[in-house]
């Protein structure tokens, strides 16, 4: 059952919220990670409320510790790590790409999330109050370099 705060603050990985100025852009780094990036509001994820997230380059977001896994498996992850893994493979950013993150409490971000939210769970009356854009733009796979 699908819990409006579960939704509040709302991470988005959909390729409709791209990347651009003010993002914050992760290091080129094979397996590498963002810092620990402060969520604007409360995150509440199966349960478990957070207040900081990672964005890590193998294309998957974390809330404890940065993760630098690159091989998936199935879910329920060992040791209760919750993830978001829009696209866990072995990515590497060092020769092309760009993976970058912006966080958003206001403006033309939070009407589409709300709006998107809404059409697929109209039963949740949503409200996005904050958006976690996360980005994997054109990364390779390792090895590749092009």
């Amino acid at each position: 059952v699908l819990s409006k705060n579960i939704f509040k603050s709302f991470i988005c990985t959909h390729t409709q919220f791209r990347f651009g100025p003010g993002d914050t852009v992760n290091a080129l780094s094979d397996d590498g990670t963002s810092s620990a990036i402060s969520l604007l509001r409360p995150f509440v994820f199966f349960g478990r409320t957070y207040n900081t997230i990672y964005v890590n380059n193998n294309g998957h977001l974390t809330f404890d510790q940065p993760w630098y896994s690159y091989i998936p498996y199935q879910f329920p992850t060992s040791g209760g790590r919750d993830i978001i893994a829009p696209f866990w493979t072995d990515l590497d950013n060092r020769n092309n790409g760009v993976i970058s993150y912006k966080q958003y409490s206001s403006g033309s971000v939070l009407t589409q999330a709300t709006q998107n939210i809404n059409q697929y769970f109209p039963q949740l009356q949503f409200t996005a109050t904050s958006v976690l854009v996360a980005t994997w733009d054109r990364i390779a796979y390792y090895p590749v370099s092009v």
